[in-house]
Order: C-alpha cells, then sequence, then structure tokens
C-alpha cells in the first residue's frame, strides 16, 4: 500500500477478500476462480519454489497481511516482513497468533518504508518484492532508492524475486464510471461485499489512481460503504531491466505469469526474478 494510504482506508480492511490466500484461513472454490481472474493464482507457488532453491533469511519488502509469509515460514525459512501500513501488518500479527510458536518465531515483522529501509540484518541470500509492490511506491526515484535498499541489505550473488502487472495489458484512459467486482466475502466479518472501481488517467509519471468505495451486505439488510484510494506508477519491461541494473542487480529470468510462460508484450504481468553482482 502507498505510505500515504491511512489505516482505516477500504483496500486495507477488504485487503485479504480481495485477493485471498489459499494457504491461510479457509480455502473456497470461488476464491481460485478470483485468484485466475486477476492473474496471481500460482504467485504463492512460484515464490515457494524460488525460496526453496535460494534458502533464507528472506527479505520481503511490502509482506502486507502475510499471504507469503506465512507459508514461507511453515517451510521452515526465516522471513523478515517489511511494510509500511501498520495496518496491514496489524492483520500478519493476527494471523501469526494463530499458527504454531515455530512459525511465529521464524516471522520478524517490520514496519519500515521500503525506500530508507534500515534492518539489523545485510546478508539477505533471498529478497522478495512480491504481487506489484514496486508499482506500489508511486514516485520513481522512491522506486529505485527501495532497489538500491535493498541491495545494500542483499548479500554478494542474492537473488530478487519480483512482479509487476504489465501495463499494456491494463486500462491507461481515465474511466468516467466505476466497475463493480464480482461479489466477493469480507475477510473480518464473512459478509458478501462489491467492490466498485476507477482508474484516473496517468499523469507525466504514468501514475494512476485507482479509487472508489466497498459496499458490504450487513446482516440486516443494509449496506455499508466505505471509500479507498491508491495510487501506482506503471512500469515498462526496458526501464523495469534499467532500474535493477542500476541497483546492481542483473535480470535472469523474465517471464508472463507464473507457470514460465514465455513474457511477450500481451503477457499480464512481468514475473523476474535478478542477481546482485
Amino acid at each position: 500500500m502507498n505510505r500515504d494510504v491511512p489505516d482505516e482506508d477500504a483496500a486495507v480492511r477488504y485487503y485479504d477478500g480481495d485477493y485471498p490466500s489459499l494457504e491461510t484461513g479457509d480455502p473456497r472454490p470461488e476464491q481460485v476462480v478470483q485468484l485466475e481472474r486477476i492473474g496471481i493464482l500460482g504467485d504463492v507457488a512460484w515464490y515457494k519454489e524460488v525460496a526453496a532453491r535460494v534458502g533464507g533469511p528472506i527479505l520481503e519488502v511490502g509482506a502486507g497481511t502475510g499471504r507469503l509469509s506465512i507459508p514461507l515460514a511453515r517451510m521452515g525459512l526465516e522471513v523478515w516482513a517489511v511494510d509500511v501500513s501498520a495496518g496491514m501488518l496489524a492483520q500478519l500479527r493476527a494471523k501469526l497468533e494463530r499458527e504454531e510458536a515455530s512459525v511465529r518465531a521464524r516471522v520478524h515483522v517490520v514496519q519500515q518504508d521500503a525506500a530508507t529501509l534500515d534492518l539489523p540484518v545485510r546478508d539477505f541470500p533471498l529478497a522478495l518484492l512480491p504481487f506489484n509492490t514496486l508499482m506500489l511506491i508511486p514516485d520513481p526515484e522512491d522506486e529505485r532508492a527501495t532497489l538500491a535498499a535493498i541491495a545494500a541489505h542483499a548479500a554478494p550473488g542474492a537473488v530478487l524475486a519480483l512482479d509487476v502487472m504489465n501495463p499494456s495489458t491494463l486500462p491507461l484512459e481515465p474511466e468516467r464510471t466505476p466497475a463493480p467486482s464480482e461479489p466477493r466475502t469480507a475477510p473480518d466479518t464473512g459478509n458478501r461485499y462489491v467492490r466498485m472501481a476507477m482508474n484516473t488517467g496517468l499523469d507525466a509519471q504514468r501514475r494512476q489512481r485507482v479509487c472508489g468505495w466497498y459496499d458490504e451486505l450487513l446482516p440486516d439488510g443494509t449496506v455499508h460503504s466505505t471509500d479507498f484510494a491508491f495510487r501506482w506508477r506503471m512500469i515498462v519491461r526496458d526501464e523495469l531491466e534499467a532500474m535493477l541494473a542500476d541497483a546492481g542487480f542483473a535480470m535472469e529470468t523474465l517471464a508472463g505469469d507464473f507457470e514460465d510462460a514465455a513474457w511477450t508484450p500481451e503477457s499480464r504481468r512481468m514475473v523476474v526474478t535478478a542477481r546482485r553482482n
């Protein structure tokens, strides 16, 4: 989430409903369809595969509510789970309370701004920037500072794994009417809700504002509405490779999805591994 998104923003509260985990909580068939629709059905499995190959400890920047941190810790790996959002990390801590003590002990929850990251560990063999985290740092200088900060915490030869959406497959023109999502389940109440969202056009830095509201159907039949808004920045393939190189990372693999499909300009995502020089 952006550093200036307040904890009470609806996107924080409904995050686990919008991007459900099949590994924490009680997965439902509709969640598989939902994850496939937004193109991240295989993301956790892909990051777990990278982690199994490289090992830990792991630096995860943009850990959010623990969608990836907890499965990695269950594998026996130590994870430093960093996020700028206190609200997201509060949900991660609540989930950790339901885990075994050994899993809890492996996750170090840290609230810090990624652009000014400063941790006591400086030799991580693996760093992760999962699920659009780099896009959600909407200032290009802060994006570069984040990659430089990760490099400063990485061991020589360390692997950086990340994914972002491919801008050429996204709606970039301003939208005039909010579009509803499919009905979803609120993670804290179990009530059904719909997310109404629309995008602005791009500014000079290729940033886009995504905003709208959530309509949650309450048990008494009334609807509770809460607003959300955040920004992200479109990153094209050549710019991503150049930013990685400037931070001291050489791109090693680029796929168009989490099943390692060859990347093309029509791919929905850029799924990347890079190595610190």
